[in-house]
């Protein structure tokens, strides 16, 4: 039979999975037809759910992280996650750079000097004069805050919520299976599990579609000086269907293959790009404030993970970052939850919560220190040295820093190296959400559905940069994170009642 009439046939069998691609489709369709409409349509919902709900963001995300840590340290995390006899499928390198190219991906490229410069005018946290290099130390440590412990706490509790449901009790890798401890079987199994995969499944899709987007913006940055490529939103659409294309072939050939070695390819080239800034760059001063960046997150992380704005101007910064990187972590939850769990079958629970909280944190501040320590300190000797760029677009930022610190053969070469790590971590975000999407939809042996939801993720992507760029972006993951951020507290609830009652037994 004809492989597209198998497929549709599957599709129809499985209402959930009709259902998604009917409802993206239907989205896509009514944008095309009207995108002033669709416009409103999103920035009216973003403005409502952030005004009614920017204090269950906050309270989620710090709840799950202290929820999680705690978890390290209880009898029950010394179990393994499996049977167990169960062995890991992958080295620790191999876990390490798998984690890290699903959970930070190309926003490091994106953010890493854009938001330090952006914050070093001053932040609710900042009470040092601006631009001062006091003021560039919590510049970063306010960037670390958001891309650090708080948003991988969420990745680890449904990560953990999935994985112990999974390979202990022999359910399948999805969020409805994990809820099962909290909710039933009976009810895992019923709608109201369909409905959460089906929340999951939306996570997923609009999460990635805001990293992809934000990507093709700083790759077509940074190709346009080394190969003329002008920078616009149609060049930067063109870049994610190239990418969608590529991540699809990355996907047919499977975790083992594909995803696990490209993600350790980008591993490797991001250190490689970092040493090199390093060490081309104020190597000592970036030393130096490394260990302020450290000390200063470390003291402030927690006060900040529990601040609420009480004024107009605190809010609306709190809504533009802090909020709008809490919805964003929360729409990645499912995508990096759900893979993080299917490559982490035989290590224990300890070494699970340590290795997703803390690794990729320490990564998180060694990069913002030395990108955005390094930003910094172009615009504290020269004012608007990086600040000019980035109020013209965030994609620029990264750019005008390598501009300032290197030229001729130097510059290109890093230039080069910019625009390969954001495509190949565009494939890696495109082909691992693919995969667990289909996961979700229990459609993950039949390649033809990866090709089909390949192409849709760069759909959706295409569609909210056509709506409205950058704010559409975010908005899409400020307003599906308000429902991920309940289904975060429910898999609070069961990854405790999993760890707690093997520690008990």
């Amino acid at each position: 039979m004809d492989q597209s009439i198998t497929v549709v046939r599957f599709a129809a069998k499985h209402r959930l999975s009709a259902f998604a691609i009917a409802s993206l489709t239907a989205l896509c369709v009514f944008a095309a037809l009207d995108l002033e409409s669709a416009r409103s349509i999103t920035l009216g919902a973003r403005d409502a759910t952030v005004g009614g709900f920017d204090w269950l963001f906050v309270y989620t995300v710090s709840g799950a992280l202290i929820a999680v840590a705690l978890l390290a340290f209880h009898p029950g995390a010394s179990q393994v996650i499996g049977q167990p006899n169960d062995k890991p499928e992958f080295s620790r390198w191999a876990w390490f750079s798998m984690l890290f190219s699903a959970g930070l991906a190309s926003g490091l490229v994106y953010w890493g000097t854009a938001e330090p410069i952006t914050h070093f005018a001053g932040t609710p946290f900042t009470h040092e004069p601006s631009n001062s290099e006091l003021s560039a130390i919590r510049a970063v440590t306010v960037t670390v805050f958001h891309w650090g412990l708080h948003g991988w706490g969420l990745y680890a509790v449904a990560g953990l919520a999935i994985a112990l449901a999974a390979y202990r009790n022999a359910r399948p890798l999805t969020f409805s299976a994990a809820l099962a401890p909290i909710i039933g079987s009976k009810a895992a199994a019923g709608w109201p599990g369909r409905v959460v995969d089906l929340l999951a499944l939306y996570g997923t899709v609009f999460g990635v579609a805001t990293s992809l987007g934000l990507a093709a913006g700083s790759m077509n940055a940074a190709l346009e000086p080394l190969i003329g490529l002008p920078f616009g939103e149609h060049f930067q659409i063109a870049i994610v269907l190239v990418v969608s294309v590529l991540g699809v072939a990355s996907v047919l050939s499977g975790v083992a293959r594909g995803i696990r070695r490209l993600s350790e390819f980008n591993v490797w080239l991001s250190l490689a790009l970092m040493g090199t800034i390093a060490v081309i760059g104020p190597t000592a001063w970036l030393a130096s404030h490394l260990l302020s960046n450290a000390a200063d997150y470390t003291v402030n992380a927690i006060a900040m993970g529990f601040w609420l704005a009480d004024d107009e101007s605190g809010h609306n910064w709190q809504t533009a970052w802090t909020v709008f990187y809490w919805g964003w972590w929360l729409a990645w939850t499912p995508f990096v939850g759900l893979f993080i769990a299917r490559i982490s079958k035989g290590r224990t629970v300890r070494e699970f919560i340590l290795g997703v909280l803390f690794v990729p944190a320490l990564v998180v501040l060694v990069w913002m220190s030395v990108f955005g320590g390094t930003a910094l300190h172009q615009e504290l000797a020269a004012a608007g040295a990086v600040s000019t760029a980035v109020e013209e677009s965030y994609s620029l930022g990264l750019i005008a820093m390598i501009s300032n610190l290197a030229t001729g053969g130097m510059q290109t070469l890093l230039l080069a190296v910019v625009a390969l790590l954001l495509f190949t971590w565009l494939i890696t975000s495109l082909d691992s959400a693919t995969l667990v999407i289909c996961h979700t939809l229990h459609m993950d042996h039949l390649g033809s559905m990866k090709v089909l939801w390949g192409f849709i993720l760069g759909g959706v992507t295409c569609t909210l940069m056509l709506i409205g760029g950058l704010e559409s972006l975010q908005a899409a993951s400020i307003i599906i994170g308000l429902p991920m951020a309940l289904l975060v507290l429910l898999l609070a609830a069961s990854a405790i009642k999993l760890v707690t009652q093997s520690g008990e037994s």
